[in-house]
């Protein structure tokens, strides 16, 4: 009786693993340790895999090729609004940064046409701002040395050298290293800046 209780249990156990490999995928092992996973799942799984990294490395590139398109990664202070369509609006101000080059007053005249003066820069974030739009170009910014005066911003402020000023000149400018100074009839690009309405 105990040989026919062992052989029925071994024909239940045979029973039930035929039944599993009906109902479910079975994974081989060819050798010890290994798995032979099916080969459709494989190939979608490397599939997926390989677009995910490319979408990545298409975002991350397209984010530092586009300085246009830059978006700041802190919110702007103050109130939300926008500026016109040739000005880039950051921290409270709108900025436009000019394609042709004049010397210091037209360029200033050609800000004022517009309610604003040559880029008043007064924290260490406009600086940095604005130092990633203008590259390797000088530009003007409203900062004017008058004979035998202290520096002042356009709109009569006193400059109160919160950065190094370089140069010799009476004029000062800006590029994506240094603000300097030259003479005011140098023709250079130019930056205005105006609050945001």
């Amino acid at each position: 009786m105990i040989a026919e209780d062992s052989s029925l249990t071994e024909h239940n156990i045979l029973e039930r693993g035929q039944q599993r490999s009906t109902s479910s995928p079975v994974f081989v092992s060819n050798n010890e340790g290994s798995l032979s996973v099916p080969v459709p799942c494989a190939v979608l799984n490397v599939v997926f895999i390989t677009v995910l990294v490319i979408t990545l490395i298409a975002l991350s590139v397209g984010k530092y090729n586009c300085p246009a398109q830059y978006v700041p990664s802190e919110p702007s202070s103050g109130p939300i609004s926008s500026c016109s369509d040739d000005w880039i609006g950051y921290q409270g101000k709108c900025y436009f940064i000019s394609n042709t080059t004049r010397n210091w007053t037209l360029a200033q005249n050609s800000c004022l046409k517009h309610g604003a003066t040559l880029a008043l820069i007064d924290s260490e974030k406009d600086m940095i701002f604005l130092k990633r739009y203008v590259g390797r170009a000088e530009h003007w910014i409203g900062l004017k040395n008058e004979a035998g005066q202290t520096w002042k911003w356009s709109n009569g402020k006193e400059f109160n050298n919160w950065f190094n000023l370089t140069g010799s000149g009476n004029c000062a400018f800006l590029s994506s290293t240094e603000v300097s100074s030259t003479e005011c009839g140098q023709n250079l690009h130019w930056i205005c800046s105006k609050a945001f309405k």
